[in-house]
């Protein structure tokens, strides 16, 4: 290739490496060029059914079909790994199932452990359908002390006067419900006698699936507790309507797994029910009553009651009691809307301050009918995201489209809306979602007992984009691809900014609106980012289809009052994660292809633009074979650009991956590819070296978009250069912006040797809204989007996110 990268096809070559023992084995030729001979002819042909024979498998393919390491998860459900979790903590290990909502553990590799057949699920924000598997490490459970312990937490009443009930041991299930619903009455009938048409009913809803849950779940709680007026004929209610669920054990399944299905609606309702602190449940069984309250950014408390017990009748009140008015355990600034299709919206009520004088005051703001678009991690760093479905509300003269509650911990250094404000001063920066309104919250002080450490962050945002799997075509994946590394490399080099945490869902697709500007657009800054529709068509500079979201992860780096900033916990959704953050520290010096990465030439049109810029800094030059110095290596590792511009070669693969031509023929994914691309490090190396090689397994992408691969293994080859940590500080392939550059040159170069391809060519082609299917499983990778995501997004074509010339 042009680029001078040494390659085994390009015949045997000399390299300098080290042995075993760390001695340097200077001009060895070794026999991998024979190897990647064998291993391009044995695939060429497997890829042949005309041969006529059969092909015996090299042991080569038997192992990486078969039996990756041992250490290589075929899970693809990733839940993003907080900031500031311990350094070294272990990956907590992610269910692979997709049968809601309990899954199994996800599948090893070996050799006496062939490919279990299931359905294969990347989840991560925004960009799946979220499914959910119990974790030991994220729902954590403690037990009240007793019956009094729990009385006190739920803080109602002394409910005295209320007649005290039984339950008959003939048929506990029948018995429950009708005792319950009596129970209700009673209570209403005693304390909430207005509205009178509103009584909470339990319902035994065992094969009846709730509507309008944000992440689309198809789980169905045995045990359904809201407003008779809430539910259909069919019985049926919406997520957002329910005041409790729960679960009645069922015969031949272990209470275990009974309690982790039960654990897993208060998981789901307080998605549901952002304005829950505290969610309630249960689990019945032939021995009693298992309390449960899923307490958001805790956890899980529990208390079992017997059926013959005493307290049993007064705490069942008192439960009941919460459905009617959860008090404390909700977060009165939000009002369910009426609901008038499938997609409930809630108004939420911001106090806004204004400044005459010294007098400070805070004035109510109402924003309405805001559609929840996205929500996780209930028990840990709890997030919902809201877009508003009518009107921007305006923020003295900003207009708030989004709002973003999280629920974050106390005296973390890296505050979003610090970094935000730092950002996007003095100017904003265009291609970064922009913060026009914050405020903390305190958890309810009934809650202090238990020192959950955290605050709940309420942001009001400007902009709102589309999911990154939306993007329509390959050219325009291809320049958000490139723009975001264009704002990646601003951040770090003009704000000191890491972001940390490059996903699909944190990298969204926002195209400019013809009759909408952002303003400073489209006025030249010399020292502002420049995107690529500047140099493939001289548009305005500052013009983007990129809108990086969800600083929640990320660091500033002239903050020095911490060791943290040396070293830094994993932070990142798994399936985008850099493999050095995986890991925790700099890839291992390879045995074999000990080469350092070249820069590639530039396109004329970047030449004319950078000329006394980074051409200058980064000049084209050939890849030469590594040799290790005595004193490299020794600096501490930490997190920086390259590995978030690995994060953006992840991103991209994926989407090239799953896209399907709108209709073109269906064709699968490859398992060997999905598995390697959703595996742990040495899979994904595995997958890196395929395409370096030229080995792109078949099925990788489908064959409309196959003329990508060569995109893909010229920067594979940039990503396999032994890591820059090993290299001296002196050579220019150790500056972080390394990797950047030779990405966006190629990928640039890409785009301009296919700019006068016709509509039909596989650069226009459109993508359709189903991905790819799986191979030999029939099963679809999930939708790229949820239901409330789609119906956004298919409702703001019109790129609504641009602010108008009016705004600030």
């Amino acid at each position: 290739m042009s680029s001078g990268i040494p390659s085994s096809r390009d015949g045997e070559f000399a390299m300098c490496c080290n042995d075993a023992n760390g001695e340097r084995m200077a001009d060895i030729t070794t026999g991998q060029a024979v190897e990647e001979r064998e291993k391009r002819r044995y695939l060429s042909q497997k890829a042949t059914p005309s041969l006529g024979y059969t092909i015996a498998e090299p042991e080569w393919y038997k192992n990486a079909r078969d039996s990756p390491p041992s250490s290589t998860t075929m899970s693809t459900a990733h839940p993003t790994v907080e900031a500031d979790a311990p350094v070294g903590k272990p990956r907590p290990s992610t269910p692979m199932d997709t049968e809601p909502p309990i899954t199994s553990p996800p599948t090893q590799f070996s050799k006496s452990s062939p490919i279990r057949k299931g359905t294969f699920y990347a989840e991560h924000k925004l960009e799946q359908v979220q499914k959910w598997g119990y974790r030991e490490e994220t729902h954590l459970k403690t037990d009240f002390e007793n019956a009094d312990d729990l009385f006190e937490f739920l803080g109602t009443p002394d409910l005295k006067g209320l007649r005290s009930v039984t339950f008959d041991s003939a048929d506990r299930k029948k018995t429950f419900f009708a005792t319950a619903n009596s129970m209700s009455k009673s209570i209403k009938k005693m304390y909430f006698k207005d509205p009178p048409n509103c009584l909470v009913v339990f319902k035994d809803t065992e094969k009846k699936i709730p509507r309008g849950h944000v992440t689309d779940t198809k789980c169905r709680p045995d045990i359904t507790a809201a407003l008779r007026s809430d539910f259909s004929g069919d019985d049926t209610t919406f997520w957002a309507c329910i005041r409790m669920a729960g679960e009645w054990a069922s015969k031949g399944t272990s209470l275990e797994n009974q309690e982790k299905k039960a654990i897993s609606y208060l998981h789901y309702l307080l998605l549901a029910r952002p304005d829950l602190y505290v969610a309630q449940g249960m689990l019945a069984s032939d021995d009693g009553i298992l309390f449960l309250v899923g307490i958001g950014g805790f956890g899980i408390r529990r208390l079992k009651i017997r059926w013959d017990d005493e307290k049993l009748s007064k705490l069942l009140y008192a439960f009941i009691y919460r459905t009617y008015d959860p008090g404390h355990f909700a977060d009165s600034s939000y009002t369910l809307d009426p609901i008038d299709d499938d997609r409930p919206t809630w108004t939420i009520t911001i106090g806004v301050k204004s400044q005459v004088g010294d007098v400070t005051t805070e004035r109510p703001v109402p924003c309405r009918k805001f559609l929840p678009h996205y929500a996780s991690s209930p028990f840990e760093t709890r997030t919902h995201v809201f877009v508003t479905q009518g009107e921007a509300v305006d923020i003295d003269g900003k207009k708030l489209r989004v709002l973003k509650d999280q629920v974050c911990r106390t005296g973390k250094r890296f505050e979003e809306h610090k970094i935000f404000a730092q950002l996007h001063d003095p100017k904003r920066v265009p291609g970064v979602v922009e913060a026009v309104y914050h405020k903390e919250i305190e958890l309810p002080s009934q809650l202090e007992g238990l020192q959950i450490g955290r605050k709940k962050h309420r942001h009001g945002l400007r902009q709102v984009g589309m999911p990154f799997a939306s993007i329509p075509t390959v050219k325009e994946m291809l320049q958000v691809a490139f723009d975001t590394v264009e704002v990646l490399r601003f951040l770090r080099v003009r704000k000191n900014i890491l972001h940390r945490d490059i996903s699909a869902g944190n990298v969204m697709y926002a195209p400019p609106s013809e009759d909408e500007q952002d303003p400073d657009a489209s006025t030249r800054d010399a020292k502002g980012p420049v995107f690529s529709e500047y140099f493939l068509s001289k548009g305005r500079p500052q013009a983007t289809s990129v809108l990086l979201v969800d600083f929640n992860h990320a660091k500033d780096l002239t903050d020095k009052t911490d060791p943290s900033n040396i070293r830094v916990a994993r932070t990142g959704t798994p399936i985008f994660m850099a493999r050095a953050v995986g890991l925790e520290r700099a890839l291992q010096i390879p045995r074999r292809d000990q080469y350092l990465a070249p820069m590639p030439s530039a396109p004329d049109q970047y030449v004319e633009h950078y000329q006394d810029g980074r051409l200058e800094k980064f000049p084209p030059q050939k890849s030469r074979y590594f040799i290790k110095g005595e004193d490299e290596g020794s600096a501490p590792w930490r997190h920086e650009l390259d590995h978030d511009i690995e994060s953006v070669f992840w991103l991209m693969l994926y989407w090239a991956m799953t896209a399907q031509p709108k209709g073109g023929a269906a064709e699968y994914i490859a398992t060997l590819s999905w598995s390697c691309l959703t595996g742990e490090v040495k899979a994904r190396q595995m997958l890196l070296d395929g395409f370096r090689s030229g080995l792109t397994i078949e099925g990788t992408f489908h064959s409309t978009f196959q003329p990508l691969g060569d995109l893909f293994e010229q920067l594979a080859e940039i990503l396999c250069s032994v890591d820059r940590h090993w290299l001296p500080a002196s050579d220019t392939r150790n500056d972080p912006e390394y990797s950047a550059e030779a990405f966006q040159r190629l990928i640039l170069q890409f785009l301009i040797d296919h700019e006068k391809d016709g509509d039909e060519s596989f650069m226009n082609q459109a993508i359709d809204s189903n991905t790819r299917e799986l191979e030999g499983q029939g099963a679809q990778v999930p939708n790229s989007s949820t239901t409330n995501q789609r119906s956004h997004a298919s409702s703001n074509k019109r790129a609504s996110n641009r602010t108008g010339q009016s705004e600030s």
